[in-house]
């Protein structure tokens, strides 16, 4: 039985570290046959609370009500089991936040989404209820609800993927009354596994009216979260785009992102648009929101967003400028010498990931109308191998899997959408070398077992979304006599598999599959890195 993920990571823990590396080093010189590939997959279970506050006694709201409704609707044709709650006073909304809290678990996706009166101090932001009667500014923490009461839970509950939809920058109904409370909502730091979206950026108010029934910000949400296969970073991205040209870059949604796996409300395949300037707009307004912030989250929630755009750059640098003044605020340390193992193995240690890295591709098929995006998350590092866990847009599981550090192909359990992967790992091995001999590998092709030569052809630049590396070009090819679903189209089968590795990266920075059976084509697929996290 393939041990959990917390069980992994604990076994990993108490290996010391020199012990976990000459252990690896043994397995790959034992040979180069792959050990088989274990691995699990579960199903989702996906929970959203909606909640509209408009009946406010001081300062009712016109549209909140509507775009409850509206988002509600929207998530259960999206698969959620939605509870919707209205005009909820002190009490009713801390029991609503609280029962959803007590529903979180390790497998849930959990949405909350909030539109009404909300109000910041001292940098925390507070959902205010119906009942609310705020006459000074300290009065604020009393009335209404710290919204991280809601993130603490989900934080305990280490829900999967947790989403915090805030529609609550409208203008602050108890101006005059409370003693100079800053406008908006305040900015907050996403916890671990969390995306917080804002209407508009901090510090700044949203429209109540859309010019309809509802809020354009929630116009938007609604249309796009249904939208098949797209990641959920990117609805949010195409909401800030409408609601950025609709009102002349006046109102400016934002996020602040830490989640660690793939997601779409709507499983299946992303298509491609080509709607550049309204992208770019969005863009624009983005980085002009936060061009003048010290903070160095704000920048990554920039290149999260846009890590092709046109201020990446700057971004980096300003992160760059960060990093230096935080380091240099640091103590000195003389760093640790290396073990007698390490210095001893022929391998390369320094090339083993760490647990929570983490990388996001683009996989592109020539067969499939749109793209899929999946992310890899190490759970672990043994002798057996790398545990990792995949999610990804096509589908609502969650797949482990144990990556053996010796070359061989690496299938996903229940995933048959793109050929496997060929030794993520390898770079963590002494066989990276033009020249170095490889035992043959196979792969199958339909109904067909296809023997592969494996071969290094040396190192070359290599362009993806996560940037130009220096890479190792390792390619895999082969032939074999098509077999019965082939063989009418005549002439033999051929594959050929190409794989960079980029030392920077730690894993597959991209691989492309070519097979063709005479002049028909069987598989055209390219598999690249969009972004990447190493610990």
């Amino acid at each position: 039985m393939k041990p959990s993920h917390r069980a992994t990571a604990s076994i990993c823990r108490r290996l010391a570290a020199g012990i976990v590396l000459l252990l690896c080093a043994a397995a790959l010189a034992a040979g180069n046959a792959a050990k088989p590939t274990r691995g699990i997959t579960l199903t989702e279970d996906r929970i959203a609370l909606v909640i509209g506050n408009a009946a406010y006694r001081s300062d009712p709201l016109d549209n909140p009500i509507n775009d409850a409704r509206l988002v509600a609707d929207s998530l259960k044709r999206a698969g959620f089991s939605v509870v919707l709650q209205e005009d909820l006073d002190r009490r009713a909304l801390l029991n609503a936040l609280r029962e959803f809290g007590n529903r979180l678990n390790e497998n849930t996706i959990a949405v909350l989404y909030y539109a009404g009166h909300g109000l910041q101090l001292r940098d925390h932001n507070y959902l205010i209820p119906v009942d609310a009667e705020i006459r000074s500014e300290d009065e604020i923490a009393i009335a209404g609800l710290d919204l991280s009461f809601i993130l603490g839970r989900m934080s305990y509950a280490r829900s999967r993927i947790n989403i915090v939809i805030l529609d609550a920058c409208r203008n602050n109904p108890f101006a005059g009354k409370t003693v100079a409370a800053p406008r908006g909502l305040a900015p907050m730091d996403a916890p671990v596994g969390t995306l917080l979206a804002y209407a508009t950026a901090p510090g700044k108010l949203a429209a109540d009216s859309g010019g309809g029934a509802n809020s354009l910000y929630a116009s938007y949400l609604a249309k796009h979260l249904l939208t098949p296969g797209l990641p959920v970073e990117q609805v949010f991205k195409r909401v800030r785009e409408g609601v950025v040209r609709d009102t002349r870059q006046e109102q400016v949604p934002w996020e602040s992102s830490s989640l660690q796996g793939e997601f779409a409300f709507v499983p299946g395949s992303a298509v491609a648009r080509d709607n550049t300037d309204l992208e770019a707009a969005g863009e624009l307004a983005f980085w002009n929101s936060i061009q003048a912030s010290n903070r160095p989250d704000e920048y990554r929630a920039y290149l999260r967003q846009y890590p092709s755009g046109r201020f990446v750059a700057l971004a980096q640098s300003r992160i760059s400028e960060f990093s230096a003044q935080a380091e240099a605020a640091r103590p000195s340390a003389q760093p640790d010498a290396p073990s007698r193992i390490e210095l001893a193995l022929a391998g390369r240690p320094d090339m083993l990931p760490h647990v929570g890295d983490t990388w996001r591709y683009r996989l592109q098929d020539q067969f499939r109308l749109g793209d899929l995006f999946v992310t890899a998350k190490v759970d672990g590092v043994s002798a057996d191998g790398v545990a990792e866990t995949w999610t990804t847009t096509a589908d609502a599981k969650v797949r482990t899997t144990v990556v053996p550090l010796a070359p061989g192909f690496n299938a996903l359990p229940g995933w048959t959408l793109a050929p496997p992967e060929f030794a993520p790992y390898l770079q963590a091995s002494a066989l990276l070398r033009p020249g170095q001999p490889f035992a043959a590998q196979q792969r199958r092709v339909e109904d067909v077992l296809i023997p592969l030569r494996v071969a290094v052809v040396g190192e070359e630049d290599v362009v993806v979304a996560a940037g130009r590396f220096r890479a190792v070009k390792l390619v895999l090819s082969g032939q074999a006599r098509a077999g019965a679903r082939g063989a009418a189209r005549g002439g033999p089968l051929l594959t050929e598999q190409t794989v960079w590795y980029a030392p920077q990266v730690k894993r597959i920075v991209k691989h492309t599959v070519s097979t063709r059976v005479g002049a028909s084509l069987l598989e055209a697929s390219s598999f690249e890195l969009m972004e990447f996290k190493l610990n």
